[in-house]
């Protein structure tokens, strides 16, 4: 069975501050303000004395990407005393030893690694001087279990290399012992794209759920869910693809040699012009031929009788798993049994003229998630995901068909397997490197 311990509560992001729209900047001088960050322990914690004291306060500008940085003091507060006025993400991470943890809390973590605490708020407009940002800190730290440890999503150049056919994820067993891939499931979120302020949006600019046709769930549609554009499983019978530890599994768009000419599904030739710029996912372990599903053959899904096909959940349009190469899609695994996914909500989106739906997924069945974004300065995507799964958003700095891909750092080196790092937090445990399957970032 698939393993992911949750040492703590989920984490979550709350503030006290109402956010505002782009004609509320209109006119303003913008003058240097003071603005105090209230740092607090919630969940399980929430009833302690603990105070988060020295941890790390990023306010970052979500129209310059301008970072103003500093740590809690005793009390858990930092006061930022010349920040300009405008729209703010606020990150907050606080990383304890197992010594320190039991300082703070007076009990054993049960854990030999750190515990890794964020927060975090979204969009937030910052006008007036004095103004006090409560955010609350919890902490979500995973142990071993499966994580998303590679995500090539950039693709190669549209002529010389394979555009977006070499596309693929790469799921990595960080635990020291075996996991079956056997029923884990492959998605990637629907969201906005772009920061908005219609009636549909929330402040943070991700689309207002509670007001999707279909909605059951009223106000905790944008809390407790995720939504699902497209959905894949891997087949097995539970014990049929075993995940070593230190291992991973390959998820393929199309598992061809992307490196070599071939004949697509039309009869065309496909020609490589320069086979370094792409990889080669003949032998990947799983992929998505879309063929019997969508009952069409799309000319480069190429099905190879070699490699397992994934079994297509829930999908939206299109004809072959593509990955937005604008870095603008979140991706989750997760578990669910057939009896429970069955239960899972169809909801249309909250902006109207669509009769496509997106599935409703509780963030309770989540095992790891990652959120890309265009950048990490004046061009950040709305969050897809909640705090509890990426605190952090990580992007390909060089664009859309560059062959670069985001993966996992590596933490350490333990009896030659290798530990890839996991705070939750996409923004300090991605790095880029030009697509390898099955390769490591350092």
């Amino acid at each position: 069975m698939i393993k992911k311990i949750i040492i703590l509560s989920s984490l979550m992001a709350g503030f006290f501050l109402q956010s505002c729209n782009d004609d509320d900047f209109v006119g303003m001088t913008l003058t240097p303000i003071s603005i105090t960050t209230q740092v607090k322990f919630g969940g399980d914690f929430a009833s302690t004395d603990a105070k988060a004291y020295n941890a790390n306060v990023v306010f970052k500008n979500a129209e310059s990407g301008i970072e103003y940085i500093s740590q809690t003091d005793a009390n858990g507060n930092v006061i930022f005393p010349t920040v300009l006025p405008g729209k703010y993400n606020v990150n907050v991470t606080l990383s304890l030893s197992p010594t320190q943890f039991e300082e703070y809390f007076g009990y054993d973590s049960g854990s030999e690694e750190n515990i890794i605490f964020n927060g975090m708020a979204e969009n937030i407009a910052i006008t007036t001087s004095g103004t006090t940002l409560s955010v609350e800190l919890l902490a979500s730290n995973t142990v071993g279990g499966l994580v998303i440890k590679q995500i090539y999503y950039a693709g190669s150049h549209t002529t010389l290399g394979a555009s977006f056919r070499d596309q693929f994820v790469e799921i990595y067993n960080n635990s020291n012992e075996v996991i079956y891939a056997d029923g884990l499931i492959f998605a990637q979120l629907y969201g906005n794209n772009t920061v908005g302020t219609e009636p549909y949006n929330l402040p943070s600019g991700q689309l207002n759920w509670a007001l999707a046709e279909g909605n059951t769930k009223g106000e905790s549609a944008n809390t407790d869910y995720v939504y699902a554009d497209y959905v894949y499983k891997i087949p097995g019978n539970g014990i049929q693809y075993p995940i070593q530890p230190g291992q991973s599994i390959v998820i393929a768009a199309t598992a061809v040699n992307h490196k070599s000419n071939y004949t697509d599904e039309s009869g065309n030739t496909v020609t490589i012009k320069n086979p370094e710029l792409t990889v080669d996912l003949s032998n990947a372990d799983f992929e998505a031929n879309l063929t019997s599903f969508t009952g069409n053959q799309y000319r480069y899904d190429i099905q190879n009788p070699n490699v397992p096909d994934l079994e297509i959940l829930h999908w939206v349009s299109g004809a072959d798993m593509i990955l937005d190469n604008q870095g603008r899609d979140a991706y989750i695994i997760m578990k669910a049994t057939p009896e429970e996914f069955e239960t899972f909500n169809k909801v249309k989106t909250p902006k109207g003229g669509s009769n496509s739906l997106y599935l409703q997924i509780p963030s309770s069945y989540i095992i790891d998630g990652v959120d890309t974004t265009k950048d990490l300065g004046n061009n950040v995507v709305p969050k897809k995901l909640k705090g509890s799964q990426d605190s952090g958003q990580t992007y390909v700095v060089a664009g859309a068909f560059t062959s670069y891909a985001v993966i996992r750092k590596t933490q350490k080196v333990v009896n030659g397997r290798t530990i890839l790092k996991d705070t939750n937090n996409s923004s300090e445990d991605f790095v880029n490197i030009i697509a390898t399957p099955k390769g490591f970032a350092n």
